[in-house]
């Protein structure tokens, strides 16, 4: 497998995981609300309403400790789910990071005049830095503008 399709399966299992932990936190997330909302009737019910002590199967005590355990579980989950995602990810960028080039042992840095140019036609030139460096010029010949202009003109 080439790097190229490394990268575009990482990033696609990036997004996916990224909509699956979204939609699983909103859930847990909308879950908790619920069950804080629930912690509110059971306390009304208790102190203002007289309904008795286990009117909604455990008492105001017990549905505390079993909200604390919940979001104690929903923390560790999250946790969880953010490192895997932060795995996946630092994964990705390393795939999508440019490896250094050698040529007979000797680490190879590149330089392009003007810097950041893409396409046209480039004189390459080597400088031999130390007997382990090489540096490689890169110098912008015909611009890939002028190839366009001059295909055009042809016609």
């Amino acid at each position: 497998m080439s790097n190229a399709q490394k990268v575009i399966e990482l990033r696609a299992k990036e997004d996916k995981l990224r909509l699956r932990y979204s939609l699983l936190i909103k859930l847990l997330f909308l879950i908790s609300i619920i069950f804080i909302l629930w912690i509110l009737v059971v306390f009304v019910g208790t102190t203002i309403l007289d309904y008795g002590y286990n009117w909604a199967g455990l008492s105001l005590e017990g549905w505390l400790y079993t909200l604390s355990g919940f979001l104690a579980i929903v923390i560790i989950l999250d946790i969880i789910l953010f490192l895997h995602y932060v795995s996946i990810m630092k994964k990705r960028i390393e795939a999508e990071r440019p490896k250094p080039e050698y040529i007979d042992g000797k680490k190879v840095h590149v330089f392009t005049h003007p810097e950041g140019k893409e396409g046209g036609i480039f004189s390459k030139t080597y400088v031999q830095i130390d007997k382990h460096h090489i540096l490689r010029l890169r110098t912008l010949m015909v611009a890939p503008e002028e190839l366009w202009f001059k295909k055009e003109e042809k016609k």
